[in-house]
Protein backbone atom coordinates (compact mmCIF):
# COMPACT_ATOMS: atom_id res chain seq x y z
CA UNK A 1 0.00 0.00 0.00
CA UNK A 2 1.46 3.38 -0.82
CA UNK A 3 1.26 6.01 1.10
CA UNK A 4 -0.66 9.20 0.29
CA UNK A 5 1.99 12.09 0.13
CA UNK A 6 -1.18 14.52 -0.02
CA UNK A 7 -2.54 13.84 2.87
CA UNK A 8 -0.63 15.18 6.47
CA UNK A 9 -0.13 12.45 9.02
CA UNK A 10 -2.19 12.04 11.33
CA UNK A 11 -1.32 15.20 15.04
CA UNK A 12 -1.09 13.03 17.97
CA UNK A 13 -0.44 15.07 21.38
CA UNK A 14 1.94 13.21 23.99
CA UNK A 15 0.28 12.25 27.02
CA UNK A 16 2.81 10.18 28.57
CA UNK A 17 6.55 10.00 28.80
CA UNK A 18 8.25 6.37 29.54
CA UNK A 19 11.95 6.74 31.00
CA UNK A 20 13.02 3.01 31.17
CA UNK A 21 14.39 1.35 33.96
CA UNK A 22 18.00 1.15 35.32
CA UNK A 23 19.76 -0.82 38.12
CA UNK A 24 22.19 0.20 40.36
CA UNK A 25 25.06 -1.76 41.38
CA UNK A 26 27.94 -2.20 43.17
CA UNK A 27 31.43 -2.90 42.59
CA UNK A 28 33.24 -5.13 44.74
CA UNK A 29 35.58 -2.03 45.83
CA UNK A 30 32.32 -0.04 46.79
CA UNK A 31 31.74 2.40 44.18
CA UNK A 32 28.10 2.29 42.24
CA UNK A 33 27.40 0.95 38.59
CA UNK A 34 24.74 2.30 36.60
CA UNK A 35 23.23 0.15 34.43
CA UNK A 36 21.37 0.97 31.74
CA UNK A 37 20.33 -1.51 28.94
CA UNK A 38 18.33 0.13 25.67
CA UNK A 39 19.34 0.18 22.18
CA UNK A 40 19.75 -2.75 19.64
CA UNK A 41 23.17 -2.78 18.42
CA UNK A 42 25.77 -4.56 20.47
CA UNK A 43 27.25 -1.34 21.13
CA UNK A 44 28.02 -0.13 24.61
CA UNK A 45 29.46 3.20 26.23
CA UNK A 46 31.35 3.03 29.72
CA UNK A 47 31.59 6.12 31.49
CA UNK A 48 33.83 7.08 34.58
CA UNK A 49 32.55 10.19 36.79
CA UNK A 50 35.33 11.75 38.30
CA UNK A 51 35.25 14.52 40.98
CA UNK A 52 37.85 16.90 38.66
CA UNK A 53 35.86 19.45 37.33
CA UNK A 54 37.14 23.07 36.97
CA UNK A 55 35.56 23.29 40.99
CA UNK A 56 38.49 21.24 42.37
CA UNK A 57 41.52 22.79 40.74
CA UNK A 58 43.82 24.94 42.15
CA UNK A 59 45.27 26.74 39.26
CA UNK A 60 43.57 27.74 36.13
CA UNK A 61 44.08 24.80 33.13
CA UNK A 62 44.96 22.50 35.71
CA UNK A 63 41.16 20.40 35.20
CA UNK A 64 41.14 20.75 31.09
CA UNK A 65 44.58 19.78 30.93
CA UNK A 66 44.73 17.17 33.30
CA UNK A 67 41.57 15.58 31.03
CA UNK A 68 43.06 15.64 27.55
CA UNK A 69 45.97 14.25 28.53
CA UNK A 70 44.72 11.16 29.71
CA UNK A 71 45.18 9.45 26.59
CA UNK A 72 48.76 10.98 25.97
CA UNK A 73 50.43 7.74 27.17
CA UNK A 74 50.98 5.79 30.08
CA UNK A 75 53.87 3.87 31.91
CA UNK A 76 53.57 1.00 29.13
CA UNK A 77 52.37 2.85 26.00
CA UNK A 78 52.69 5.49 23.84
CA UNK A 79 49.79 7.52 22.70
CA UNK A 80 50.22 6.42 19.52
CA UNK A 81 50.17 2.75 20.86
CA UNK A 82 47.35 3.28 23.05
CA UNK A 83 44.83 4.82 20.15
CA UNK A 84 46.12 1.77 17.72
CA UNK A 85 45.71 -0.39 19.70
CA UNK A 86 41.98 0.47 21.07
CA UNK A 87 41.25 1.81 16.71
CA UNK A 88 42.39 -2.31 16.28
CA UNK A 89 39.44 -3.19 17.99
CA UNK A 90 36.85 -0.20 16.66
CA UNK A 91 36.76 1.41 20.12
CA UNK A 92 37.77 4.62 21.40
CA UNK A 93 37.62 6.43 24.50
CA UNK A 94 37.24 10.61 25.23
CA UNK A 95 37.52 12.65 27.99
CA UNK A 96 36.03 15.92 29.10
CA UNK A 97 36.58 18.83 31.67
CA UNK A 98 33.28 20.03 32.81
CA UNK A 99 32.54 22.94 35.44
CA UNK A 100 31.36 20.14 38.56
CA UNK A 101 33.17 17.09 37.26
CA UNK A 102 35.50 15.24 34.90
CA UNK A 103 34.35 12.08 32.61
CA UNK A 104 35.92 9.42 31.14
CA UNK A 105 34.10 7.22 28.31
CA UNK A 106 34.91 4.40 26.60
CA UNK A 107 32.59 3.12 23.46
CA UNK A 108 32.51 -0.33 22.28
CA UNK A 109 31.47 -3.47 20.97
CA UNK A 110 30.41 -5.68 24.04
CA UNK A 111 32.80 -8.69 22.72
CA UNK A 112 36.01 -6.59 22.47
CA UNK A 113 35.38 -5.24 26.40
CA UNK A 114 37.33 -7.76 27.43
CA UNK A 115 40.53 -6.54 25.40
CA UNK A 116 39.51 -2.53 25.52
CA UNK A 117 38.77 -2.03 29.01
CA UNK A 118 42.15 -2.85 30.18
CA UNK A 119 43.39 -0.38 27.55
CA UNK A 120 41.14 2.14 28.79
CA UNK A 121 41.65 1.40 32.42
CA UNK A 122 45.62 1.88 32.26
CA UNK A 123 44.77 5.36 30.50
CA UNK A 124 42.99 6.46 33.62
CA UNK A 125 45.44 5.11 36.52
CA UNK A 126 48.27 5.20 34.84
CA UNK A 127 48.76 8.21 32.78
CA UNK A 128 52.52 9.76 33.09
CA UNK A 129 51.72 12.88 31.23
CA UNK A 130 55.09 13.23 29.26
CA UNK A 131 56.16 16.50 28.94
CA UNK A 132 56.57 16.59 25.01
CA UNK A 133 53.07 15.97 24.44
CA UNK A 134 51.66 18.62 27.30
CA UNK A 135 54.52 21.22 25.36
CA UNK A 136 52.75 20.51 22.28
CA UNK A 137 49.17 20.56 24.26
CA UNK A 138 50.36 24.02 25.65
CA UNK A 139 51.14 25.48 21.86
CA UNK A 140 48.20 23.96 20.21
CA UNK A 141 45.97 25.71 23.47
CA UNK A 142 47.86 28.95 23.11
CA UNK A 143 47.75 29.74 18.84
CA UNK A 144 43.67 28.46 19.99
CA UNK A 145 43.55 30.75 22.66
CA UNK A 146 44.98 34.16 20.28
CA UNK A 147 42.22 33.26 17.56
CA UNK A 148 39.54 33.04 20.32
CA UNK A 149 40.64 36.79 22.08
CA UNK A 150 40.06 38.28 18.30
CA UNK A 151 36.76 37.36 18.33
CA UNK A 152 33.60 39.24 20.31
CA UNK A 153 31.75 36.53 21.04
CA UNK A 154 34.31 34.82 22.63
CA UNK A 155 35.33 37.74 24.88
CA UNK A 156 31.66 38.57 25.35
CA UNK A 157 31.30 35.21 26.64
CA UNK A 158 34.35 35.11 29.16
CA UNK A 159 33.31 38.97 30.39
CA UNK A 160 30.28 37.73 31.87
CA UNK A 161 30.91 35.05 33.50
CA UNK A 162 33.91 36.73 35.67
CA UNK A 163 31.33 39.54 36.10
CA UNK A 164 28.28 37.25 37.18
CA UNK A 165 30.18 34.95 39.26
CA UNK A 166 33.22 36.52 40.46
CA UNK A 167 36.53 36.57 38.45
CA UNK A 168 38.23 34.41 41.10
CA UNK A 169 35.52 31.51 40.62
CA UNK A 170 36.02 28.54 38.70
CA UNK A 171 33.13 28.90 36.89
CA UNK A 172 34.39 31.74 35.42
CA UNK A 173 37.67 29.95 34.67
CA UNK A 174 39.40 31.34 31.51
CA UNK A 175 42.79 30.35 30.92
CA UNK A 176 45.45 33.61 29.68
CA UNK A 177 48.43 33.08 27.45
CA UNK A 178 50.79 33.28 30.81
CA UNK A 179 48.02 30.58 32.91
CA UNK A 180 48.75 28.21 29.74
CA UNK A 181 52.35 28.86 29.51
CA UNK A 182 52.42 27.87 33.58
CA UNK A 183 50.76 24.77 33.18
CA UNK A 184 53.26 21.68 34.04
CA UNK A 185 53.96 18.23 34.40
CA UNK A 186 54.18 17.98 38.28
CA UNK A 187 50.64 20.02 39.43
CA UNK A 188 48.86 18.04 36.80
CA UNK A 189 50.58 14.68 38.44
CA UNK A 190 49.37 15.96 41.38
CA UNK A 191 45.85 16.71 40.32
CA UNK A 192 45.57 13.32 38.07
CA UNK A 193 46.64 11.47 42.28
CA UNK A 194 43.93 13.89 44.24
CA UNK A 195 41.38 14.07 41.88
CA UNK A 196 41.20 10.90 39.64
CA UNK A 197 42.70 8.07 41.42
CA UNK A 198 41.22 9.83 44.80
CA UNK A 199 37.90 10.84 43.08
CA UNK A 200 35.75 8.02 41.36
CA UNK A 201 32.26 9.03 41.67
CA UNK A 202 30.30 6.59 40.31
CA UNK A 203 30.50 4.48 36.82
CA UNK A 204 27.52 4.51 33.96
CA UNK A 205 27.08 1.43 31.49
CA UNK A 206 24.73 1.84 28.70
CA UNK A 207 24.10 0.51 25.51
CA UNK A 208 22.93 -3.44 24.83
CA UNK A 209 25.05 -5.99 26.84
CA UNK A 210 25.36 -9.23 29.00
CA UNK A 211 25.63 -9.85 32.58
CA UNK A 212 29.04 -11.20 31.36
CA UNK A 213 29.88 -7.40 30.49
CA UNK A 214 29.06 -6.21 34.29
CA UNK A 215 31.14 -9.33 35.39
CA UNK A 216 34.27 -8.25 33.45
CA UNK A 217 33.70 -4.11 34.74
CA UNK A 218 33.58 -5.34 37.99
CA UNK A 219 36.08 -7.31 37.97
CA UNK A 220 39.11 -5.16 36.22
CA UNK A 221 37.81 -2.17 38.40
CA UNK A 222 37.92 -3.49 41.67
CA UNK A 223 41.35 -4.33 40.85
CA UNK A 224 42.55 -1.05 41.09
CA UNK A 225 42.89 0.87 44.37
CA UNK A 226 40.42 3.89 43.42
CA UNK A 227 39.37 6.17 46.18
CA UNK A 228 35.98 8.26 46.53
CA UNK A 229 35.91 12.21 46.62
CA UNK A 230 36.87 13.95 49.56
CA UNK A 231 34.11 16.26 49.03
CA UNK A 232 36.36 19.60 50.43
CA UNK A 233 35.39 22.72 48.25
CA UNK A 234 38.95 24.79 46.78
CA UNK A 235 36.82 27.52 45.51
CA UNK A 236 35.64 31.24 45.98
CA UNK A 237 32.45 32.45 46.98
CA UNK A 238 30.37 33.47 44.05
CA UNK A 239 30.83 37.38 43.81
CA UNK A 240 29.13 39.57 41.26
CA UNK A 241 29.56 42.64 39.40
CA UNK A 242 26.04 44.23 37.85
CA UNK A 243 24.81 46.62 35.44
CA UNK A 244 26.04 47.27 32.06
CA UNK A 245 29.57 46.91 30.68
CA UNK A 246 31.55 47.41 27.56
CA UNK A 247 34.25 46.16 25.75
CA UNK A 248 35.66 48.11 22.86
CA UNK A 249 36.70 46.54 19.83
CA UNK A 250 37.25 49.11 16.89
CA UNK A 251 37.72 46.50 14.18
CA UNK A 252 34.32 45.37 14.69
CA UNK A 253 31.50 45.23 12.13
CA UNK A 254 28.97 42.99 14.59
CA UNK A 255 28.63 43.83 18.24
CA UNK A 256 28.27 40.48 21.20
CA UNK A 257 26.04 40.84 23.12
CA UNK A 258 24.98 38.92 25.99
CA UNK A 259 22.52 40.01 28.94
CA UNK A 260 21.52 37.98 31.72
CA UNK A 261 22.08 37.12 35.80
CA UNK A 262 21.80 34.70 38.31
CA UNK A 263 19.25 32.18 38.14
CA UNK A 264 17.53 29.04 39.91
CA UNK A 265 19.35 25.61 39.84
CA UNK A 266 17.25 22.15 38.93
CA UNK A 267 16.54 21.29 41.90
CA UNK A 268 14.50 24.50 42.53
CA UNK A 269 10.67 23.60 42.38
CA UNK A 270 10.24 25.86 40.05
CA UNK A 271 12.87 25.10 37.49
CA UNK A 272 11.03 23.09 34.81
CA UNK A 273 8.49 25.53 34.67
CA UNK A 274 11.22 28.51 33.60
CA UNK A 275 12.50 25.83 31.11
CA UNK A 276 9.47 25.71 29.56
CA UNK A 277 8.96 30.05 29.97
CA UNK A 278 12.50 30.31 28.40
CA UNK A 279 11.94 28.43 25.55
CA UNK A 280 8.85 30.81 24.52
CA UNK A 281 10.97 33.70 25.13
CA UNK A 282 14.27 32.84 23.33
CA UNK A 283 14.96 28.93 23.36
CA UNK A 284 13.83 27.54 19.69
CA UNK A 285 13.35 29.00 16.58
CA UNK A 286 9.96 30.31 16.99
CA UNK A 287 10.57 31.99 20.11
CA UNK A 288 9.92 35.69 21.05
CA UNK A 289 13.30 37.00 20.85
CA UNK A 290 13.51 35.12 17.28
CA UNK A 291 10.00 36.26 15.72
CA UNK A 292 10.44 39.81 16.54
CA UNK A 293 14.67 40.90 16.76
CA UNK A 294 15.35 38.37 13.47
CA UNK A 295 12.30 37.58 11.34
CA UNK A 296 10.49 41.37 12.30
CA UNK A 297 13.10 43.75 12.45
CA UNK A 298 15.83 41.80 10.65
CA UNK A 299 18.53 43.08 13.44
CA UNK A 300 20.49 39.68 13.16
CA UNK A 301 20.75 36.27 11.98
CA UNK A 302 20.64 34.73 15.52
CA UNK A 303 19.45 35.71 19.37
CA UNK A 304 18.63 33.21 21.79
CA UNK A 305 17.90 32.81 25.28
CA UNK A 306 19.30 29.89 27.95
CA UNK A 307 19.01 28.37 31.36
CA UNK A 308 22.13 27.13 32.50
CA UNK A 309 22.05 25.53 35.72
CA UNK A 310 25.58 24.34 37.73
CA UNK A 311 25.91 22.27 40.72
CA UNK A 312 26.76 25.18 42.61
CA UNK A 313 24.94 28.22 40.61
CA UNK A 314 22.35 28.82 37.61
CA UNK A 315 22.63 31.19 35.27
CA UNK A 316 19.93 33.20 32.36
CA UNK A 317 21.30 34.84 29.52
CA UNK A 318 20.59 36.26 26.41
CA UNK A 319 23.10 35.73 23.29
CA UNK A 320 23.33 37.82 20.28
CA UNK A 321 25.51 39.03 17.54
CA UNK A 322 24.17 42.44 16.28
CA UNK A 323 25.43 45.01 13.35
CA UNK A 324 27.11 47.92 15.26
CA UNK A 325 24.62 50.26 13.49
CA UNK A 326 21.98 47.96 14.60
CA UNK A 327 23.20 47.57 18.13
CA UNK A 328 21.09 50.04 20.27
CA UNK A 329 17.99 49.28 18.22
CA UNK A 330 18.34 45.70 19.16
CA UNK A 331 19.34 46.06 22.99
CA UNK A 332 15.84 48.01 23.52
CA UNK A 333 13.95 45.43 21.76
CA UNK A 334 15.81 42.91 23.99
CA UNK A 335 14.57 44.79 27.30
CA UNK A 336 11.50 45.35 25.18
CA UNK A 337 10.43 41.65 25.33
CA UNK A 338 11.18 41.38 28.51
CA UNK A 339 9.22 43.88 29.72
CA UNK A 340 5.99 42.41 27.59
CA UNK A 341 6.39 38.36 28.76
CA UNK A 342 6.44 40.25 32.62
CA UNK A 343 3.55 42.67 31.72
CA UNK A 344 0.82 40.08 29.64
CA UNK A 345 0.09 36.61 29.32
CA UNK A 346 0.97 34.18 26.75
CA UNK A 347 -1.80 33.74 24.47
CA UNK A 348 -3.15 30.65 23.97
CA UNK A 349 -2.14 29.56 20.63
CA UNK A 350 1.31 30.62 21.86
CA UNK A 351 1.64 28.74 24.23
CA UNK A 352 0.49 25.11 23.02
CA UNK A 353 2.17 25.56 19.72
CA UNK A 354 5.13 26.03 22.64
CA UNK A 355 4.50 23.16 24.65
CA UNK A 356 4.00 20.58 21.87
CA UNK A 357 7.00 21.58 20.67
CA UNK A 358 9.16 21.00 23.58
CA UNK A 359 7.59 17.97 24.19
CA UNK A 360 8.33 16.49 20.88
CA UNK A 361 12.11 18.22 21.46
CA UNK A 362 12.37 16.30 24.54
CA UNK A 363 10.84 13.05 23.31
CA UNK A 364 13.69 13.06 21.11
CA UNK A 365 16.29 13.55 23.28
CA UNK A 366 15.51 10.68 25.03
CA UNK A 367 16.05 8.61 21.03
CA UNK A 368 18.83 6.07 21.90
CA UNK A 369 20.90 4.80 24.73
CA UNK A 370 23.39 6.81 25.23
CA UNK A 371 21.01 9.97 25.07
CA UNK A 372 19.14 8.36 27.80
CA UNK A 373 22.11 7.89 29.62
CA UNK A 374 23.00 11.74 29.46
CA UNK A 375 19.76 12.25 30.95
CA UNK A 376 20.35 9.77 33.95
CA UNK A 377 23.93 11.30 34.87
CA UNK A 378 21.70 14.61 35.16
CA UNK A 379 19.29 12.83 37.27
CA UNK A 380 22.43 11.34 39.21
CA UNK A 381 24.46 14.07 39.86
CA UNK A 382 21.03 16.20 41.28
CA UNK A 383 19.86 13.67 42.87
CA UNK A 384 16.46 13.60 41.11
CA UNK A 385 13.51 11.16 41.43
CA UNK A 386 13.03 8.29 39.26
CA UNK A 387 10.50 10.29 38.43
CA UNK A 388 11.55 13.09 37.34
CA UNK A 389 11.52 12.61 33.48
CA UNK A 390 8.37 11.31 33.19
CA UNK A 391 6.49 13.92 35.37
CA UNK A 392 7.86 16.21 33.16
CA UNK A 393 4.92 16.58 30.69
CA UNK A 394 2.22 16.48 33.42
CA UNK A 395 4.28 19.56 34.57
CA UNK A 396 3.81 21.19 31.55
CA UNK A 397 0.26 20.67 31.02
CA UNK A 398 -0.38 21.70 34.58
CA UNK A 399 1.69 25.18 33.58
CA UNK A 400 -0.34 27.93 32.52
CA UNK A 401 -0.04 31.08 31.21
CA UNK A 402 -0.61 33.41 34.41
CA UNK A 403 1.87 30.59 36.46
CA UNK A 404 4.88 31.74 33.28
CA UNK A 405 3.92 35.31 33.70
CA UNK A 406 4.40 34.90 37.79
CA UNK A 407 7.47 33.39 36.97
CA UNK A 408 8.27 35.86 34.33
CA UNK A 409 8.22 38.26 36.95
CA UNK A 410 10.09 36.67 39.37
CA UNK A 411 13.18 35.30 37.24
CA UNK A 412 13.28 37.42 34.02
CA UNK A 413 13.05 41.40 36.11
CA UNK A 414 15.84 43.97 34.92
CA UNK A 415 17.32 43.99 38.74
CA UNK A 416 20.59 42.59 39.10
CA UNK A 417 21.03 42.27 35.56
CA UNK A 418 24.70 41.84 33.86
CA UNK A 419 24.69 43.42 30.65
CA UNK A 420 27.96 43.22 28.62
CA UNK A 421 28.68 44.09 25.04
CA UNK A 422 32.17 43.63 22.99
CA UNK A 423 32.20 45.84 19.75
CA UNK A 424 32.90 49.28 18.09
CA UNK A 425 31.71 52.56 19.89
Amino acid sequence: MSINRKIAPEFHLIESLHFPDYEILQTKNGFKLYSLRAGSQPVIRLDFIFDAGLIRQLKIAESAFAASMLSEGTKNRSALNLAESLDYYGSYFQTRSNPDDAVATLYCLEKHLENCLPLFLEAITESVFPERELDIQKKNSIQKLLVNEKKNSYLCRKHYYKNLFGDKHPYASFSGKEDLEKTNRDSLVSFHQNHYKNGLKYLMLSGNYSEEALRQIDILVSNIDFIGPSGKKNHAEIVSQTGKFFIEKNDSVQSAIRIGKLSIGRTHEDFRRLQFLNLIFGGYFGSRLMKNIREDKGLTYGIYSVLEPYKEAATWYIDSDINTKNRESGLAEIYKEMAVIRDQEIPKTELETARNYYLGSFLRSLDGPFSLADRLKIMIDYQLPNSYYPDFVSVLYNTSASDLQELANKYLGEENIVELVVGKK
